[in-house]
């Protein structure tokens, strides 16, 4: 765990607090890339499943 200080009246506290906010912000940031890329390829794979259906016609329809 991360832990920002010992005490409250720490004199690198605000310091640390903000090497971790930005380290949650990076951690946020990467899932959120994450998850846009597995939507990317799970529709890629309903297009192409589509299309071998038959269901869509056109390959360029998102």
């Amino acid at each position: 765990d991360f832990v920002p200080g010992n005490s409250i009246e720490s004199t690198q506290v605000e310091g640390k607090l903000v090497i971790c906010a930005l380290y949650v912000l990076f951690g946020l940031s990467l899932m959120a890339m994450c998850f846009n890329l597995m939507q990317e390829e799970v529709r890629a794979k309903f297009r192409r499943l589509g299309n071998k259906l038959g269901i869509i016609d056109d390959p360029n329809f998102w």
